[in-house]
């Protein structure tokens, strides 16, 4: 059965036909292939209620985001196996997302889909003749191209018979031809959400995997990866930015040098490269010299060895763009000089130059009144330099930006709209699958036991695990099972995660109230709420009340007796902001929490109590607090969460933790996230990347190596995985 008019396969593809697809990739020993193939001993299936709903569902995402011009970084790949159930006598869908994998051409997604095949024909070699046919069996790869807005899809029953088709999102046609161009354009965004996806669990959901892109391939394949990323800065502000961030996006803010920058975090040894093919594109693209300087120079502060050339490529460029000054420019000019000023005031404000960054914040706020990050820079400056009235004046100016971002949130939607998964709620895995299914599923995951499938089937979605890629047996059959994937919206903490009745053990009604979904802060708001955090910390709450009292009128005090006429001292103040009114209140409700800590000393919570009092504590910059009540989450339950705040905190030095946090306590935490989230087929890690290269750094990589074979936990599957890691960071950062 086909679900759509596919073309007929290009010219080019004919070479495949002749050719191994390992042989037709990687002529430069790169060995892509032949690595995939220990990532894919089990995959995900998401079991289709009916055949070919994956498609249609995909089709609408895009369209429905295409059509208002919110694509953004567009969904994760999409995998579907066609299979023939001969008990039902009927065609059976699954599918899978995907990240991470080479789309340069159709070549590699072909041999992904092989290796899949040749998997599943393992498997099923003993079936009985109720098993899945493997023969004729129609595989198709989906990937967006969020440049040229299309969807690349390859249809593949063989190495001799595929088809590639490049599906509009907007208007749903068929006509365009893959050309190499839209290949590269494929590759890029592919890399693009890799990256984004990877730092952002709120973007996943369960069903994905993640490979390690430009990682496991070598230095040299990522040399070259880069050097095409780099060719697309240009384009940058075509894929968009995150809107929950940015009012827009600019050559300095978007998806693109993003992926790039958080790439570099765990790829030090490439910085210099970049830099090389910048100052080339600079020359043999003068017309966008100014994206690439701009690129060169967040790749220089990222560096963090090379601050003084920042300075000087930032000055050398402003006198370049602007020889007369910051008078009469143009909207594009303004943005440019923005994302310039917002450079060099982010290098001062890292090196506590509280003096001379002042004057550039104040520049970038006159000449762009709704820059984001200029406000929050000038507001930050006000509150070092003690000027807290200019500072809250500052925070009541701040732009409200998008709660959440459009994109993220329609593919959450979508996903959660075909209720495919369900939570284990601390009770385990529940199937929905009729029994004719699981029996399918029974037989054509014949690795898996029959005892340990229902262990592994979350609603409609099987999830075998591959125990040789991180696995430490009691997290797995422990959290991992009864929590499942911490991921999407509500995973900023685990109430929406454990079982209703732990959640209502909860005594404290109100710590509970200010920890859930409903009282969650978006970009915006919490990035105020911090910087009233920083006046509290150092005046402390009465006095910031004062100051409200002597900057504001309230709005409710201005609407109860002075609709006639203001009283005097009124005029000379500043109306505050609803949205500020109400984030005073529950800075409030949380600084009372905090401060009764003495009361929670002592007493016998529950993980999740534990887990969102730590939260609290945080929210307050109540650091020790912080990490005992984490730790002890931690202690009582593998809390993912509280191991996330915990390394944030380990990496984002506070001096107050730093004794509490010693790498002796942190490496055991990090294997440990480690290995859940490789149980969910996460094997890219980027924020865990970062911190183990952190550890590498103070530590050595033979020193971690060696502290992680000595843990208690220090099991066949975990280690296998870490040194593989161990082995990225020594290539890419040694």
């Amino acid at each position: 059965m086909n679900i759509w008019p596919w073309g007929k396969k290009n010219a080019s593809s004919n070479k495949l036909a002749q050719e191994d697809p390992k042989q037709a990739l990687f002529r430069d020993d790169d060995h892509l292939i032949d690595k995939l193939a220990g990532n894919l001993e089990q995959n995900p299936r998401i079991i289709e209620s009916q055949f070919g709903e994956s498609f249609l569902q995909r089709g609408n995402l895009l369209h429905s985001l295409e059509s208002v011009n919110l694509l953004g970084i567009g969904p994760p790949d999409m995998v579907h196996v066609t299979k023939f159930d001969k008990f039902r006598q009927l065609e059976a869908g699954e599918y899978h997302f995907l990240t991470g994998l080479d789309t340069s051409s159709e070549v590699t997604p072909i041999a992904y889909m092989n290796t899949l095949r040749l998997n599943e024909k393992t498997q099923v070699t003993s079936l009985a003749s109720t098993g899945p046919s493997t023969r004729n069996r129609v595989t198709t790869y989906c990937t967006t191209n969020i440049f040229s807005k299309v969807d690349m899809r390859i249809r593949y029953e063989s190495t001799s018979d595929f088809q590639v088709t490049v599906l509009d999102c907007n208007s749903g046609s068929t006509n365009a031809q893959p050309t190499q161009e839209l290949w590269d354009e494929t590759l890029v965004s592919g890399f693009i959400r890799a990256v984004i996806i990877n730092n952002d669990k709120e973007r996943k959901f369960p069903g994905l995997v993640e490979l390690p892109m430009a990682l496991e391939n070598g230095l040299t394949y990522a040399e070259k990866l880069l050097s095409v990323v780099c060719r697309f800065l240009p384009r940058g502000r075509d894929v968009g930015c995150d809107l929950t961030k940015h009012t827009s996006a600019s050559i300095k803010n978007n998806y693109l040098l993003d992926a790039l920058i958080s790439y570099l975090q765990v790829a030090k040894n490439l910085n210099v490269f970049v830099l090389e093919v910048l100052e080339e594109l600079c020359i043999s693209d003068p017309q966008n010299v100014i994206c690439y300087s701009i690129a060169s120079i967040v790749v220089l502060i990222n560096s963090e060895s090379h601050d003084t050339l920042a300075f000087r490529t930032i000055n050398e460029i402003m006198l370049k763009l602007f020889p007369l000054g910051l008078t009469h420019l143009e909207q594009d000019q303004l943005t440019y000089a923005a994302d310039m000023l917002n450079l060099e005031t982010s290098l001062l404000l890292a090196k506590n130059d509280y003096e001379l960054a002042l004057p550039l914040a104040q520049k970038v706020t006159a000449i762009c009144s709704d820059n984001f990050e200029a406000l929050g820079h000038l507001a930050r400056i006000y509150v070092h330099l003690e000027d807290y009235r200019s500072a809250l004046l500052v925070i009541n100016s701040l732009p409200s930006l998008l709660p959440r971002d459009p994109c993220k949130e329609a593919m959450w939607q979508m996903f959660a709209d075909n209720g495919y998964y369900l939570k284990p709620l601390c009770s385990g895995p529940h199937s929905r699958l009729l029994s004719s299914e699981y029996n399918f599923i029974s037989n054509t995951l014949k690795s898996v036991k029959d005892q340990d499938l229902s262990s592994m089937i979350f609603g409609r979605i099987v999830m075998p695990p591959q125990a040789n890629r991180g696995c430490i047996k009691e997290l797995w059959d422990g959290p991992c099972v009864s929590l499942g994937p911490i991921y999407g919206p509500q995973s900023k903490n685990l109430i929406n995660f454990v079982s209703p009745e732990e959640v209502a053990s909860l005594e404290d009604s109100v710590l509970l109230k200010r920890n859930s979904m409903a009282a969650q802060l978006n970009y915006s708001l919490a990035t105020a709420y911090d910087l009233l955090m920083s006046i509290v910390t150092n005046i402390g709450w009465n006095s910031l009340l004062e100051l409200r009292s002597s900057v504001f009128v309230m709005e409710r005090e201005r609407n109860q007796e002075y609709t006639e006429m203001l009283q005097p001292e009124f005029k000379a103040k500043r109306l505050c902001e609803k949205w500020l009114d109400h984030l005073f209140l529950e800075l409030y409700e949380d600084l009372k929490i905090t401060c009764d800590n003495e009361s929670h000393r002592g007493e016998k919570f529950s993980g999740l109590e534990w887990e969102i009092l730590g939260l609290t504590h945080l929210r307050t910059w109540n650091w020790q607090d912080a990490v005992a009540c984490l730790r002890t989450s931690v202690m009582a339950r593998f809390d993912l969460v509280s191991a996330e705040k915990l390394l944030d905190l380990s990496i984002n030095y506070q001096p107050a933790v730093s004794k509490l946090l010693s790498s002796e306590v942190i490496l055991p935490l990090l294997v440990e996230k480690i290995s859940y989230e490789s149980r969910f087929y996460n094997y890219l890690q980027l924020p865990n990347l970062r911190i183990l290269a952190h550890l590498c750094a103070l530590l050595g990589v033979e020193n971690v190596r060696n502290h992680i074979y000595a843990l208690p936990f220090a099991q066949r599957g975990i280690i296998a995985l870490m040194d593989k890691l161990l082995s990225y960071i020594h290539e890419l950062n040694e």
